[in-house]
């Protein structure tokens, strides 16, 4: 079998403090704090994001189960029910972190390895740099699964800022 290795990179400016941001992105488990709905727009529901069991945040590695509801699929769309994520690394003082996604996921995509990186511009002002690569059997709709993961990327730059503003109004 013949595979397409595909990257993915998304990188935007957000008005929020490096370290609020990271806060938030360290929450491994908390990804339903700050992600919409996947059914608004998003082609999958996240229904929850349960850690592992016996692992726990600050702790490496330290897997969050992404469980979807593939209820409402087209026939002939098959995604896996439960996607792990282990964050793999992570370093403080650069702001850096990278995770995988376990086993094979949706169409086949499988070596699935991304960045997360966040660099301080100014105290109110963020770079936020995502970036992934996969591969993907020949054959399997590339642009549909690519859009998939930068919709997820794009989440990250755009939600999280959200929920620090929303909390910070508090």
């Amino acid at each position: 079998m013949k595979f397409n290795r595909v990257r993915v990179q998304l990188c935007n400016d957000v008005p929020v403090a490096a370290a609020d941001y990271w806060e938030i992105l360290l929450d491994w488990p908390g990804i339903k704090k700050w992600m919409p709905d996947m059914d608004k727009g998003g082609p999958v529901p996240l229904l929850r994001s349960p850690l592992k069991e016996g692992h726990e945040v600050g702790k490496l590695p330290c897997t969050r189960n992404c469980i979807f509801d593939v209820s409402g699929l087209p026939p002939g769309i098959a995604i896996p029910e439960c996607v792990p994520e282990t964050l793999l690394h992570v370093d403080h003082v650069a702001r850096f972190i990278y995770y995988n996604m376990e086993g094979e996921g949706p169409f086949g995509l499988r070596n699935y390895l991304a960045t997360t990186e966040v660099d301080e511009i100014s105290p109110t002002l963020s770079r936020v740099t995502c970036a992934g690569r996969f591969d993907l059997p020949e054959g399997a709709p590339t642009d549909l699964v690519k859009g998939v993961i930068e919709a997820v990327y794009a989440s990250i730059l755009n939600d999280i800022p959200k929920l620090i503003v929303k909390q910070s109004s508090k």
